[in-house]
């Protein structure tokens, strides 16, 4: 009895399945995030009082964050015997990819010109203070490393993986997929704490959850995320010289 009782657990089980989060592990995955926000900020603040080298403190708490993530990650795929397919590392072929992946690009940038446009219309700028514009202003050889590393390899890695892979892929089962994706989305955005630039990224979010979710693979979501970036870190680059 106990065999036939296994056996039938065995068939209804399936990746989809185990990627499903409960309620209790998606609200402690949230909250990791959120407190390595809070705790990280912290002690920038406080490290800044005895060391004022604000730049250099903005890319330690940026690499700090993102390998902070990594760690939520690895602890997931531990305690919850997750394999990496599981979170959606599924191979795909670029050739399948490509065209739909620049097509979204094209389509998120045309956005994202009109939105600056708008904005700019009516007097808004981004904020002097505002951290994006600090890291990605007066570039120097050195510092342009770092942002495309930070921009162009870490976030969307680490990024899709978290917010696509685990946070979009566990709403799904509760809410459906669309409000899955506006959630998810709206979570992604909102905890890069840049108001200026929420909806842009907002829309961003959207379409990476519309990549993943075509392909079941995180690699077409990390090709555009990673384009993204590095596109808009060598433009930045570019106009503070």
């Amino acid at each position: 009895m106990d065999e036939e009782i296994e056996f039938k657990f065995a068939q209804t089980e399936s990746p989809l399945m185990k990627r499903n989060l409960s309620w209790v592990d998606l609200i402690l995955i949230l909250g990791g995030i959120v407190g390595v926000y809070i705790l990280l900020a912290y002690g920038t603040f406080r490290i800044m009082a005895l060391w004022p080298h604000e730049r250099a403190l903005m890319y330690l708490n940026a690499f700090i964050t993102q390998l902070s993530f990594g760690l939520l990650i690895y602890m997931l795929k531990k305690f919850r015997h997750w394999e990496w397919t599981d979170f959606g590392w599924q191979t795909v072929s670029l050739k399948e990819i490509l065209s739909r992946v620049l097509g979204l690009y094209a389509i998120t940038w045309a956005i994202n010109i009109t939105y600056a446009l708008v904005l700019y219309k009516y007097g808004l700028t981004p904020p002097s203070t505002d951290v994006y514009t600090k890291l990605l202003g007066q570039a120097t050889w050195y510092t342009l490393i770092l942002n495309l590393l930070l921009a162009g390899v870490l976030a969307p890695l680490v990024e899709e993986t978290l917010f696509r892979g685990i946070i979009f892929g566990s709403l799904q089962a509760y809410f459906g997929k669309w409000t899955a994706a506006v959630i998810s989305a709206a979570i992604f955005s909102g905890l890069h704490l840049q108001a200026y630039g929420f909806f842009p990224r907002f829309i961003l979010g959207i379409a990476l959850v519309y990549l993943y979710d075509k392909y079941k693979s995180l690699y077409p979501s990390i090709a555009l995320h990673a384009l993204n970036n590095i596109v808009a870190t060598l433009i930045a680059a570019s106009l503070s010289r």
